[in-house]
């Protein structure tokens, strides 16, 4: 049951469509004069088909705008007399424009030639070149401009992100914004992973490779409504030169603690464009050793206290294989593919030492020892196909069509042994294995529309359909007298079915140059059933949702943005915590799902504020309802806890935020950082804490002779409420030193991470079912990691297509 030895996996392939270009807006105007030319690479001769091209006014005004098409020409017509910049963009270039200027009586004016080059250059006396920003604050989302960040060069994906406003990581590879978990998009895909598997995929990604970060805290109607923190999406550069390109990474680390831990990864990537056709592929292997420990304190009610004390030896194995091709039919007609495939194994076996100590106030009355062996196995392979019709200037179809399966294996065994206090057994050893199979089989097609409309407005709509089978198998067994005996009670078949259907249209508008509007409505009707067939349960769950987006932008000044958003979201149990199979976290405790679980729903206000190049503030209103959070639940006779998934009632994030983004203290010395302060509150009928949370994250690069950077970063995360659980405060300190070569094309680096050893997880209940729970988790956060790598081939950018996409699959847990 194995991912690699289920064939059929591979014969599951469905799906149809998906593909987004970037076009500017038409302008219809009554005048018939017309610019043209033609845009090439100036070092390669090469045309720049897809260039984007605009022609403004003196007050900045957007009149008219076009694509330059494959052979790098291009055509603006229907002009009034008068004086005009014309903009040429094309990602992985500066921004040039052109000044010009239009007669009356006209007809053509030929601009001839502009050839475009990585570096400022002049195309004629009147040719001017423009500096990107790095931070640009747009209606509904900021973006980091990362080929223009000093700091980020000779880094990859996860390095840059820390550097981003108000992004950071936590302990288990997940990307936070503003303190909240967030969906990783890659050209406007879901990627789908999250923890180890994300971490591992943004590690192995070039920094040059990408273009810029859309951060976008509240998404527009266009969006699945699933996901109360966001999306950050990143986009790439797609290669335009001819022939093969690519990149390769590798990285070794040494975790100590009480020996020495190792871990290795890497990743090739290989890129080929012809005419025709532009194809990459992406190979990561990863090897992991390394422990979880797991400390629990338990006060009950009949006065007793059970101590746990778990260290788990681990380790993890994971191979990542990515290919994307996208097919140039013709100017009007775009195909492409992507297929994605995941294979990882992990285990798990504990030390002599873990086991628990049951307490009569301060008696020792009864010791166990436990033995903990478990086996994890996941597979995932994805398809995508997509398809991308241009109408006209502007006005384009795009049709998606997704298939994902998922394969994971859990195998779990425990022994425990019980004595008292002398060392004399006290009763009889409980000794049980577990086998558990999860498949989960999901399909999703949509189709995407967008139009100009009123000159300077924009409709998009669309609709989407999306299908998800889970099949759940646990065979729990006990051993009695030397034989394995079926656990009736414990052992459990599950099975989930769900359909979404949802639809969307949005409306922007910009009234003036200082004002733009933007609102959207999306509805989503989902249909549930699940069937627990060992208990004989149906459930099932009907529900239609309205989700209104209203974003305002007014610009009064060129250094000043102000923006305001309001959008309602919805976040889904994932397939797990639907899932009534109980899950051992450690000897003492354990997760149960709930098939009765219902969604959370969370209404977001957010006023955001830039200043110049390199400051932006925000503050943000979160309303959540229906939280679903984890109820610890104790059994008296044994001190087992179980975390039951349930909603909770409420909780309410009030707060507001810093960022400062390659801010140059000197010219040797660039700052990144944020700070979220927020009031957090939890409440329902039975239970109520509020407190002041504090996120913040700092990185320091400071550029040294002869290519190198030494940085150092660091973040803190205060305690706060989250339903019944206290969260303990945590942080990190690292820093590292880094030295590029080979005109750039090489980096090697070595970093130290969480130097003080303080990223760990720690939890307490305190006043409530329980008379008091603390939990302490450490893993191998501290380490130091050598990492070589290099680029080589022709790796100038292309425009990424926004392609694809499953929010569904996003709910799949990998376990590991």
């Amino acid at each position: 049951m194995y991912f690699i030895s289920h064939n059929t996996m591979l014969n599951k392939f469905i799906c149809l469509f998906t593909a987004f270009t970037l076009v500017t807006a038409p302008v219809f105007s009554k005048a018939n004069p017309t610019v043209t030319g033609k845009i090439i690479e100036k070092e390669s001769g090469n045309p720049l088909g897809f260039a984007t091209v605009s022609l403004h006014t003196d007050q900045n005004k957007i009149v008219g705008g076009t694509t330059a098409m494959d052979d790098g020409t291009f055509q603006i017509e229907r002009l009034e007399a008068g004086k005009y910049s014309l903009k040429v963009s094309f990602i992985g270039f500066r921004d040039t424009l052109v000044n010009l200027e239009i007669v009356n009586g006209s007809e053509t004016l030929n601009l001839g030639t502009l050839k475009l080059s990585s570096d400022a250059v002049a195309l004629k006396s009147a040719v001017i070149s423009a500096k990107v920003p790095v931070i640009e604050q747009k209606l509904d989302k900021i973006v980091m401009n990362v080929s223009e960040a000093v700091s980020t060069e000779g880094s990859n994906a996860l390095d840059i992100l820390r550097k981003a406003p108000g992004v950071s990581v936590d302990p288990s590879g997940n990307i936070l914004l503003n303190g909240r978990q967030v969906q990783v998009w890659i050209d406007g895909r879901p990627s789908n992973l999250s923890g180890a598997d994300l971490e591992s995929l943004l590690n192995g990604t070039d920094g040059s490779t990408i273009d810029k970060l859309e951060i976008i805290a509240h998404p527009s109607s266009r969006y699945d409504a699933a996901g109360s923190g966001g999306i950050i999406n990143i986009k790439t550069k797609r290669n335009f030169a001819k022939g093969i390109s690519g990149s390769v990474r590798g990285s070794y680390n040494v975790a100590p603690n009480n020996k020495l831990y190792h871990g290795a990864d890497g990743t090739l990537t290989l890129g080929y464009r012809s005419e025709k056709s532009n194809t990459t592929v992406s190979y990561s292997p990863r090897y992991a050793d390394g422990y979880n420990s797991f400390k629990t304190k338990t006060w009950m009610e009949n006065g007793y206290t059970l101590e746990s004390n778990s260290l788990l030896e681990r380790y993890n194995k994971y191979h990542g294989l990515r290919i994307a091709s996208d097919f140039f039919i013709n100017k009007k007609n775009i195909a492409g593919f992507i297929i994605n495939g995941i294979a990882s194994n992990s285990a798990d076996s504990s030390s002599a030492d873990t086991g628990s100590r049951l307490y009569s106030g301060d008696e020792l009355t009864e010791k166990t020892a436990t033995s903990i062996k478990n086996r994890f196995n996941y597979g995932n392979i994805s398809f995508n196909l997509n398809y991308t019709h241009i109408f006209k200037e502007g006005t384009e179809l795009t049709l998606n069509g997704d298939y994902y399966y998922y394969d994971m294996v859990r195998k779990t065994g425990q022994e425990n042994y019980f004595s008292n206090p002398a060392g004399a057994e006290s009763r009889v050893p409980y000794i049980f294995r577990s086998n558990s199979d999860q498949f989960v089989n999901i399909y999703s097609v949509k189709a995407d529309f967008e139009t100009p409309l009123w000159k300077k407005g924009k409709l998009e709509s669309g609709v989407k359909w999306a299908e998800s089978f889970t099949d759940n198998m646990l065979l729990r067994e006990y051993k009695q007298n030397g034989n394995w005996i079926k656990n009736q009670s414990l052992s459990s078949e599950f099975d989930y079915k769900e359909d979404i259907a949802a639809a969307y249209f949005s409306l922007s508008y910009q009234p003036s140059e200082k004002w733009t509007l933007k609102g959207g409505l999306r509805g989503e009707l989902t249909l549930a059933k699940g069937e627990w067939v060992s208990a004989d349960t149906l459930t099932s769950k009907k529900y239609l949702d309205l989700f209104p987006t209203l974003f305002i932008g007014f610009n009064p000044d060129k250094n000043t943005r102000l923006g305001l958003s309001y959008t309602k979201r919805i976040q889904r149990p994932n397939f797990e915590q639907l899932n009534p199979q109980r899950f051992y976290i450690d000897a003492s405790s354990s997760a149960v799902g709930n098939p009765d679980i219902l969604p959370e729903y969370s209404h977001n206000i957010n006023l955001s504020l830039g200043i110049g190049k390199y400051l932006n503030f925000g503050a943000r209103a979160d309303i959540i309802r229906k939280a679903i959070v984890q109820n610890p639940v104790i059994e008296e006779e044994t001190g087992e806890k179980i975390f039951l998934w349930e909603n909770f009632g409420k909780q309410n994030f009030f707060g507001a935020t810093v960022s400062v983004t390659e801010f140059p203290v000197a010219k040797w010395l660039i700052i990144n950082g944020n700070v979220f302060v927020a009031n957090m509150s939890t409440e329902n009928p039975d239970y109520s804490k509020s407190s002041v949370y504090v996120n913040g994250n700092i990185n320091t690069t400071i550029l040294l002779p002869a290519d190198f950077k030494f940085e150092v970063s660091g973040w803190y995360q205060s305690g706060l409420p989250y339903g019944y659980l206290d969260i303990k405060q945590r942080g990190d300190l690292s820093m590292g030193i880094k030295k590029s070569f080979l005109e750039n094309r090489g980096t090697i680096s070595l970093y130290a991470n969480d130097i003080l050893f303080t990223n760990n997880s720690r939890v307490s209940i305190k006043d409530r079912i329980l008379s008091g729970y603390e939990f302490e988790s450490h893993w191998r956060s501290r380490r130091v990691t050598l990492t070589l790598s290099y680029r080589f081939g022709q790796s100038k950018g292309f425009k990424a297509r926004k392609v694809g996409g499953s929010d569904e699959a996003r709910r799949v847990s990998a376990g590991n």
